[in-house]
């Protein structure tokens, strides 16, 4: 039987797409593209960014790397400058929380993740794992997570 390109090319972008949404079943958790971006040259942080659904209000109590030092959330909110004029600034998340079955996006000029102290150069396509410990009641879980670099 010889197979269409058209049939070809319908598999192989199901198959890029499975590989940038993930279900995690034990926490009926779903993850999309989760991505960072490259640091510019000569810096060693940089931001990441995914989309996150859960089933069950979970806690993001920390997310850890191998080779980056510090890994926060971080939202971005509209401040008074004192002279009567906004600026935008960064602010860490305490205790980030997932609502069930609500979407946790994380996305450029928005809530994301902020990474401090990248120890390896990092290049376009490479994955990094990060660790996400999720807290759901008592239970700290590990979840696995790779990034896709991108520049």
């Amino acid at each position: 039987m010889k197979y269409k390109p058209t049939k070809i090319k319908s598999f192989l972008i199901s198959l890029i797409f499975g590989l940038f949404s993930l279900n995690i079943f034990a926490y009926d958790l779903s993850i999309e593209s989760p991505h960072l971006k490259k640091p510019r040259p000569g810096q060693d942080i940089s931001a990441g960014f995914l989309k996150l659904i859960s089933t069950k209000n979970i806690q993001i109590k920390s997310i850890e790397s191998d080779i980056i030092d510090k890994i926060e959330v971080h939202t971005m909110k509209m401040e008074s400058d004192g002279n009567g004029g906004k600026v935008m600034k960064m602010r860490k998340i305490e205790n980030p929380q997932l609502i069930a079955n609500e979407e946790f996006i994380l996305k450029p000029g928005a809530d994301h993740l902020m990474f401090f102290g990248i120890r390896k150069a990092l290049k376009k396509g490479e994955i990094v794992p990060l660790v996400f410990n999720l807290l759901d009641q008592d239970e700290l879980t590990p979840i696995s997570i790779d990034f896709y670099v991108i520049d």
